[in-house]
């Protein structure tokens, strides 16, 4: 067996699992019980938790984002053929900065808009490795041959993440309050990238 080729592939994404699992769980952490004296009204409680809203907003939108990440690494492996080395170590990097999701998700719900570049900036390292992985594996030839219409997609989609992380990093540098307000459009701006490239990639199959 070739050196580089013994690495397993499902140790790789058991691990992944597991760190996934523990970050998304570390996030809700974050989100504390308000301490009122009692006895507490209903009036004064939701009043309260009102006034973390921006901790629950924190938690919701970090937790759908790391859902992502997850889906579309599952996705990466589902068509890679084996994990070699620099795959393995590609992926420990990816991992550090998943691992550092519950951090920049604090200091997001702390600082609010202040914060929109840590916390862009994580979730753009991310998307890049991620883009790092498949570009690697399309490089070396660690890809399945499976031409069909959710790998065509994925291949467009895994770029568009980037993108997007990248156009609100670099509002945030530039304008913070602009970077929270553009995440909804950008959003949607992703689901019509991925209807776009399914489309495409439908026809590009279609005798």
């Amino acid at each position: 067996m070739n050196p580089d080729t013994q690495f397993s592939k499902e140790r790789v994404e058991m691990l992944c699992d597991g760190i996934f699992a523990i970050a998304m769980t570390l996030l809700v952490l974050e989100l504390k019980v308000p301490e009122l004296p009692r006895p507490v009204t209903g009036d004064a409680l939701w009043h309260t938790l009102a006034e973390h809203r921006m901790g629950f907003f924190a938690y919701f939108l970090s937790f759908m984002l790391a859902g992502s990440f997850w889906i579309q690494h599952h996705v990466q492996f589902h068509y890679l053929s084996h994990a070699t080395r620099l795959i393995a170590i590609l992926n420990l990097v990816f991992l550090m900065f998943v691992s550092l999701l519950p951090f920049s998700t604090s200091v997001f719900a702390t600082y609010g808009s202040k914060a929109t570049v840590i916390y862009f900036g994580n979730q753009l390292v991310l998307a890049l490795l991620l883009a790092g992985h498949w570009w690697l594996a399309r490089r070396t030839g660690l890809l399945r041959q499976v031409n069909d219409v959710k790998q065509r997609r994925f291949a467009v989609m895994v770029w568009a993440f980037p993108v997007l992380f990248g156009i609100l990093f670099a509002a945030a540098l530039y304008d913070p309050e602009s970077a929270g307000l553009a995440m909804l459009p950008g959003a949607l701006g992703i689901v019509a990238v991925r209807k776009l490239a399914d489309r495409r990639a439908r026809a590009a199959l279609t005798p």
